[in-house]
């Protein structure tokens, strides 16, 4: 199922100057199925004694991978990225556009478009489950303290949820479920790196395959 950006389950939006250019989220459908089989929680996967934890439901699964990139200031800001794309996916999974995590991750624009895309799903009577897989994160280019890091997603196993009754809604797979996204990331006074802008392409050729 296609959710652009971030863990699985976005509706999608348009572009827009005060958010990601395109929101998307858990693929949905009009057929309903029943309850996700349930997984783990998430946590986040790093040695980091400061790393926050991610308390997911039982049937929400957030994969980050990549390794360190063997340069400090790029481990850096490829660590504190993957802590905003799992802020992103909890902040769906829990219905908080306000999470503190996700303020601690996020700004700028990418913060207030991801809240908007919260808030709508929310307002839908939407949720999330199942995996959502980010890997092939590169930082691509670094200038003092701005950053850009582009990678890819797959929503292949990420629903959208109906709240209420726990109904997964479930779709086929399809090449929309891969999602090539580009996040510029800001180092702040405290020495995070926080998304502050993110743009899409779902159905991106370069990310199916992996």
């Amino acid at each position: 199922m296609a959710l652009a950006m971030a863990v699985t389950l976005l509706t999608s939006c348009g572009s827009s100057d005060d958010g990601p250019d395109r929101i998307t989220g858990a693929k949905d459908s009009t057929e309903e199925s029943g309850d996700a089989s349930s997984a783990p929680p998430s946590k986040a996967a790093d040695s980091d004694a400061d790393a926050p934890e991610f308390d997911y439901p039982e049937d929400v699964t957030v994969e980050v991978e990549n390794g360190p990139a063997g340069d400090a200031t790029e481990d850096a800001v490829l660590r504190d990225h993957g802590y905003a794309v799992q802020s992103i996916r909890l902040g769906y999974a829990k219905q908080d556009p306000r999470l503190d995590v996700l303020e601690r991750y996020l700004a700028g624009d990418a913060l207030a478009g991801w809240r908007a895309g919260i808030d709508e799903f929310v307002a839908d009577g939407r949720t999330v489950s199942g995996t959502v897989r980010y890997y092939d994160r590169e930082v691509t280019s670094r200038k003092g303290d701005v950053a850009s890091v582009e990678y890819c997603e797959d929503q292949t196993n990420s629903y959208a949820k109906i709240a209420d009754s726990g109904k997964v809604l479930k779709t086929e797979p399809s090449p929309d479920d891969f999602i090539r996204h580009v996040s510029t990331m800001r180092k702040t006074a405290d020495g995070i790196w926080q998304m502050v802008h993110e743009s899409d392409e779902q159905g991106a050729a370069q990310c199916g395959t992996s």
